[in-house]
Protein backbone atom coordinates (compact mmCIF):
# COMPACT_ATOMS: atom_id res chain seq x y z
CA UNK A 1 0.00 0.00 0.00
CA UNK A 2 1.29 3.44 -0.62
CA UNK A 3 2.94 5.06 2.02
CA UNK A 4 1.14 8.56 1.29
CA UNK A 5 -2.24 7.06 0.91
CA UNK A 6 -1.67 5.30 4.11
CA UNK A 7 -0.39 8.65 6.27
CA UNK A 8 -3.56 10.27 4.42
CA UNK A 9 -5.74 7.57 5.80
CA UNK A 10 -5.89 6.69 8.37
CA UNK A 11 -2.90 7.70 10.27
CA UNK A 12 -2.97 11.08 9.87
CA UNK A 13 -7.32 10.97 10.89
CA UNK A 14 -6.78 9.01 14.20
CA UNK A 15 -3.56 11.33 14.62
CA UNK A 16 -6.07 13.92 14.32
CA UNK A 17 -7.26 13.98 17.68
CA UNK A 18 -4.57 14.35 19.54
CA UNK A 19 -4.32 17.77 18.24
CA UNK A 20 -7.62 18.17 18.87
CA UNK A 21 -6.98 17.65 22.01
CA UNK A 22 -3.65 19.79 21.55
CA UNK A 23 -6.02 22.78 20.43
CA UNK A 24 -8.70 22.44 22.74
CA UNK A 25 -5.89 22.71 25.96
CA UNK A 26 -3.39 25.41 24.72
CA UNK A 27 -7.05 27.00 24.43
CA UNK A 28 -7.89 26.56 27.73
CA UNK A 29 -11.09 24.55 26.61
CA UNK A 30 -10.23 21.12 29.00
CA UNK A 31 -8.13 21.37 31.86
CA UNK A 32 -4.90 19.21 32.97
CA UNK A 33 -7.86 17.65 35.60
CA UNK A 34 -10.41 17.10 32.87
CA UNK A 35 -8.10 15.28 30.83
CA UNK A 36 -6.97 12.96 33.46
CA UNK A 37 -10.53 11.77 34.26
CA UNK A 38 -11.08 11.57 30.73
CA UNK A 39 -8.34 9.26 30.62
CA UNK A 40 -9.00 7.30 33.64
CA UNK A 41 -12.76 6.60 31.65
CA UNK A 42 -11.44 5.56 28.86
CA UNK A 43 -9.28 2.86 30.43
CA UNK A 44 -11.98 1.77 32.78
CA UNK A 45 -14.46 1.90 30.86
CA UNK A 46 -14.40 1.59 26.97
CA UNK A 47 -10.87 0.47 26.56
CA UNK A 48 -12.12 -2.79 28.62
CA UNK A 49 -15.05 -3.00 26.06
CA UNK A 50 -13.28 -3.25 23.26
CA UNK A 51 -10.59 -5.53 24.30
CA UNK A 52 -12.85 -8.39 25.86
CA UNK A 53 -14.57 -8.01 21.97
CA UNK A 54 -11.31 -8.75 20.14
CA UNK A 55 -10.22 -11.31 22.34
CA UNK A 56 -13.87 -12.69 23.00
CA UNK A 57 -14.13 -13.07 19.26
CA UNK A 58 -10.30 -13.85 18.36
CA UNK A 59 -9.24 -17.52 17.55
CA UNK A 60 -6.61 -17.56 20.58
CA UNK A 61 -5.61 -21.14 19.69
CA UNK A 62 -3.90 -19.30 16.47
CA UNK A 63 -1.71 -17.37 17.78
CA UNK A 64 1.65 -17.11 16.56
CA UNK A 65 3.20 -18.43 19.90
CA UNK A 66 6.75 -18.54 17.85
CA UNK A 67 6.75 -14.90 17.27
CA UNK A 68 5.15 -14.42 20.74
CA UNK A 69 7.92 -15.96 22.57
CA UNK A 70 10.57 -13.85 19.95
CA UNK A 71 8.84 -10.61 20.75
CA UNK A 72 8.99 -11.27 24.08
CA UNK A 73 12.34 -12.11 24.26
CA UNK A 74 13.49 -9.36 22.05
CA UNK A 75 11.64 -7.42 24.69
CA UNK A 76 13.37 -8.23 27.91
CA UNK A 77 16.48 -7.73 26.12
CA UNK A 78 16.39 -4.18 25.24
CA UNK A 79 14.57 -3.96 28.30
CA UNK A 80 17.93 -4.81 30.55
CA UNK A 81 19.90 -2.79 28.46
CA UNK A 82 18.06 0.12 28.62
CA UNK A 83 17.94 0.08 32.51
CA UNK A 84 21.56 -0.15 32.53
CA UNK A 85 21.77 2.77 29.70
CA UNK A 86 19.72 4.49 32.22
CA UNK A 87 21.00 4.00 35.22
CA UNK A 88 24.82 3.67 34.48
CA UNK A 89 24.98 6.12 31.46
CA UNK A 90 22.75 8.89 32.09
CA UNK A 91 22.78 8.05 36.31
CA UNK A 92 18.93 8.13 36.73
CA UNK A 93 17.36 6.87 39.78
CA UNK A 94 16.46 2.97 39.45
CA UNK A 95 12.79 3.31 39.31
CA UNK A 96 12.57 6.46 36.67
CA UNK A 97 15.38 3.78 34.69
CA UNK A 98 13.12 1.06 35.03
CA UNK A 99 10.07 3.20 33.53
CA UNK A 100 12.63 4.99 30.49
CA UNK A 101 13.44 1.26 29.93
CA UNK A 102 9.57 0.27 29.81
CA UNK A 103 9.20 3.67 27.06
CA UNK A 104 11.78 1.81 24.86
CA UNK A 105 9.56 -1.72 24.53
CA UNK A 106 6.13 -0.77 25.13
CA UNK A 107 4.38 0.44 21.96
CA UNK A 108 0.74 2.40 22.42
CA UNK A 109 -1.10 -0.43 20.61
CA UNK A 110 -4.37 0.01 22.33
CA UNK A 111 -5.04 3.55 21.62
CA UNK A 112 -3.05 4.00 18.12
CA UNK A 113 -2.18 0.95 16.72
CA UNK A 114 -5.43 -1.37 17.07
CA UNK A 115 -7.77 1.27 15.93
CA UNK A 116 -5.02 2.11 12.57
CA UNK A 117 -4.97 -1.87 12.31
CA UNK A 118 -9.11 -1.99 12.36
CA UNK A 119 -9.59 0.40 9.97
CA UNK A 120 -7.00 -1.65 7.82
CA UNK A 121 -7.44 -5.34 8.13
CA UNK A 122 -10.88 -5.44 10.08
CA UNK A 123 -11.48 -7.41 13.03
CA UNK A 124 -10.50 -10.58 11.39
CA UNK A 125 -6.93 -9.36 10.24
CA UNK A 126 -5.77 -8.09 13.60
CA UNK A 127 -4.99 -10.75 15.71
CA UNK A 128 -1.21 -10.40 16.04
CA UNK A 129 -1.97 -6.70 17.28
CA UNK A 130 -4.43 -8.31 19.79
CA UNK A 131 -1.76 -10.66 20.96
CA UNK A 132 0.92 -8.47 21.56
CA UNK A 133 -1.80 -5.92 23.31
CA UNK A 134 -2.50 -8.93 25.69
CA UNK A 135 1.14 -10.03 26.07
CA UNK A 136 2.25 -6.40 27.01
CA UNK A 137 -1.01 -5.91 29.24
CA UNK A 138 -0.38 -8.57 31.30
CA UNK A 139 3.24 -10.25 31.27
CA UNK A 140 5.45 -7.16 30.74
CA UNK A 141 3.45 -4.40 32.85
CA UNK A 142 2.97 -6.65 35.73
CA UNK A 143 6.74 -7.20 35.24
CA UNK A 144 7.14 -3.86 35.32
CA UNK A 145 5.09 -3.11 38.70
CA UNK A 146 7.03 -6.06 40.33
CA UNK A 147 10.18 -4.32 39.38
CA UNK A 148 9.22 -0.62 41.22
CA UNK A 149 7.83 -2.36 43.65
CA UNK A 150 11.32 -3.95 44.06
CA UNK A 151 12.94 -0.93 44.42
CA UNK A 152 9.89 0.57 46.47
CA UNK A 153 10.15 -1.64 49.37
CA UNK A 154 13.30 -3.38 48.88
CA UNK A 155 11.89 -6.72 48.22
CA UNK A 156 8.92 -8.14 46.35
CA UNK A 157 5.51 -7.67 47.81
CA UNK A 158 3.35 -10.29 45.68
CA UNK A 159 0.26 -9.11 47.78
CA UNK A 160 0.41 -5.45 46.91
CA UNK A 161 1.45 -5.97 43.72
CA UNK A 162 -1.89 -8.36 42.74
CA UNK A 163 -3.89 -5.88 44.54
CA UNK A 164 -3.22 -3.22 42.19
CA UNK A 165 -3.52 -5.74 39.57
CA UNK A 166 -6.80 -7.19 40.72
CA UNK A 167 -7.90 -3.36 40.50
CA UNK A 168 -7.19 -3.16 37.03
CA UNK A 169 -10.48 -3.43 34.72
CA UNK A 170 -8.24 -4.38 31.52
CA UNK A 171 -6.90 -7.43 32.73
CA UNK A 172 -10.52 -8.48 33.85
CA UNK A 173 -11.55 -7.22 30.39
CA UNK A 174 -8.86 -9.71 28.92
CA UNK A 175 -9.09 -12.28 30.96
CA UNK A 176 -13.07 -12.76 30.48
CA UNK A 177 -12.21 -12.69 27.03
CA UNK A 178 -9.28 -14.73 26.70
CA UNK A 179 -11.92 -17.35 28.57
CA UNK A 180 -14.87 -16.73 26.18
CA UNK A 181 -12.48 -17.21 23.33
CA UNK A 182 -10.48 -20.56 25.00
CA UNK A 183 -14.51 -22.15 25.99
CA UNK A 184 -15.68 -20.79 22.11
CA UNK A 185 -18.73 -19.17 23.96
CA UNK A 186 -21.23 -16.94 22.21
CA UNK A 187 -21.39 -13.47 23.24
CA UNK A 188 -25.24 -12.64 23.38
CA UNK A 189 -26.30 -10.50 21.20
CA UNK A 190 -27.55 -7.39 23.66
CA UNK A 191 -23.81 -7.59 24.71
CA UNK A 192 -22.17 -7.51 21.70
CA UNK A 193 -24.72 -4.45 20.92
CA UNK A 194 -23.35 -2.69 24.07
CA UNK A 195 -19.51 -4.12 23.09
CA UNK A 196 -19.69 -2.00 19.16
CA UNK A 197 -21.25 0.82 20.53
CA UNK A 198 -18.77 1.29 23.61
CA UNK A 199 -15.76 -0.09 21.99
CA UNK A 200 -15.02 2.65 19.66
CA UNK A 201 -14.82 5.09 21.93
CA UNK A 202 -11.33 3.98 23.56
CA UNK A 203 -8.99 5.60 21.15
CA UNK A 204 -10.38 8.58 20.19
CA UNK A 205 -11.37 9.96 24.02
CA UNK A 206 -7.70 8.47 25.18
CA UNK A 207 -6.25 10.25 22.39
CA UNK A 208 -7.89 13.30 22.78
CA UNK A 209 -6.89 13.42 26.71
CA UNK A 210 -3.06 13.00 25.38
CA UNK A 211 -2.89 15.96 23.11
CA UNK A 212 -4.47 18.09 26.07
CA UNK A 213 -1.77 17.32 28.64
CA UNK A 214 0.78 17.63 25.58
CA UNK A 215 -0.31 21.16 25.29
CA UNK A 216 0.63 21.97 28.67
CA UNK A 217 4.23 20.14 28.45
CA UNK A 218 7.54 22.50 27.93
CA UNK A 219 9.62 21.11 25.24
CA UNK A 220 12.82 19.69 25.90
CA UNK A 221 15.85 17.62 24.69
CA UNK A 222 18.47 16.14 26.63
CA UNK A 223 20.05 12.57 25.42
CA UNK A 224 18.15 10.71 27.59
CA UNK A 225 15.07 11.60 25.70
CA UNK A 226 17.03 11.40 22.35
CA UNK A 227 18.45 8.02 23.13
CA UNK A 228 14.81 6.28 24.13
CA UNK A 229 13.36 7.86 21.20
CA UNK A 230 14.92 6.59 18.93
CA UNK A 231 15.12 3.35 20.96
CA UNK A 232 11.72 2.67 20.84
CA UNK A 233 11.37 4.34 16.99
CA UNK A 234 14.45 2.50 15.21
CA UNK A 235 16.11 -0.21 17.74
CA UNK A 236 13.21 -2.45 19.18
CA UNK A 237 11.42 -2.44 15.60
CA UNK A 238 15.10 -3.36 14.02
CA UNK A 239 15.43 -5.99 15.98
CA UNK A 240 11.90 -7.53 16.16
CA UNK A 241 12.14 -7.16 12.02
CA UNK A 242 15.68 -9.06 12.25
CA UNK A 243 14.33 -11.69 14.17
CA UNK A 244 11.09 -12.37 12.30
CA UNK A 245 13.83 -12.58 9.48
CA UNK A 246 16.17 -14.65 10.27
CA UNK A 247 13.75 -17.38 11.89
CA UNK A 248 10.80 -17.80 8.84
CA UNK A 249 8.39 -15.77 10.72
CA UNK A 250 8.13 -12.83 8.13
CA UNK A 251 5.30 -14.11 6.40
CA UNK A 252 1.32 -14.04 7.25
CA UNK A 253 1.09 -12.37 10.03
CA UNK A 254 4.71 -11.36 10.71
CA UNK A 255 4.26 -7.63 9.35
CA UNK A 256 1.56 -7.10 12.00
CA UNK A 257 4.02 -7.90 14.90
CA UNK A 258 6.82 -5.88 13.41
CA UNK A 259 3.86 -3.15 13.15
CA UNK A 260 2.64 -3.79 16.84
CA UNK A 261 6.31 -3.16 17.78
CA UNK A 262 6.59 -0.13 16.06
CA UNK A 263 4.05 2.52 17.75
CA UNK A 264 4.55 4.92 19.56
CA UNK A 265 5.72 4.28 23.59
CA UNK A 266 2.37 3.82 25.67
CA UNK A 267 1.03 5.74 28.39
CA UNK A 268 1.43 3.60 31.03
CA UNK A 269 4.45 4.52 31.67
CA UNK A 270 3.85 7.92 32.67
CA UNK A 271 0.50 6.51 34.32
CA UNK A 272 2.97 3.99 36.53
CA UNK A 273 4.98 7.13 37.06
CA UNK A 274 2.12 9.39 38.66
CA UNK A 275 1.26 6.17 40.49
CA UNK A 276 4.70 5.48 42.09
CA UNK A 277 5.97 9.25 42.29
CA UNK A 278 8.85 9.13 39.94
CA UNK A 279 9.85 12.19 37.85
CA UNK A 280 7.82 11.99 34.40
CA UNK A 281 9.31 14.87 32.01
CA UNK A 282 11.70 12.56 30.08
CA UNK A 283 8.56 10.09 30.07
CA UNK A 284 6.29 12.92 28.45
CA UNK A 285 9.14 14.15 26.19
CA UNK A 286 9.52 10.65 24.59
CA UNK A 287 5.76 10.00 24.18
CA UNK A 288 5.40 13.22 22.70
CA UNK A 289 8.79 12.36 19.88
CA UNK A 290 7.37 8.75 19.23
CA UNK A 291 3.73 10.03 18.79
CA UNK A 292 4.88 12.79 16.06
CA UNK A 293 7.78 10.77 14.40
CA UNK A 294 5.77 7.25 14.23
CA UNK A 295 3.48 8.81 11.60
CA UNK A 296 5.55 8.06 9.01
CA UNK A 297 7.24 4.64 10.56
CA UNK A 298 3.69 3.28 10.62
CA UNK A 299 2.67 4.46 7.73
CA UNK A 300 5.89 2.73 5.93
CA UNK A 301 4.66 -0.28 7.48
CA UNK A 302 0.87 -0.52 7.59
Amino acid sequence: MNILTVLADPILPVFGIIAVGYAMGRAGRTSIAEARLINRISLTVFLPALLFDLLANAPIHEFNMAAVLLYTSVQAIIFTMGFLLARRVFQRPADESVLLAFCGIFANNAFYVLPISLLLYGESGVLPITTVLTMDTTVTFAGVMIALQLIKLGRVAPLEVVTTIGKTPLLYAIALGVIFSLARFEIPTPLQTFLDFNGVAAAPVALYALGVVMSTTTFVIDRSIVTFTLVKLLLFPAVIWAGLRLFGLMEGDGALFLLGSAGPAGTMAFSLALLHGVRTDAIVMIMIFTSVLTLFTLAALA
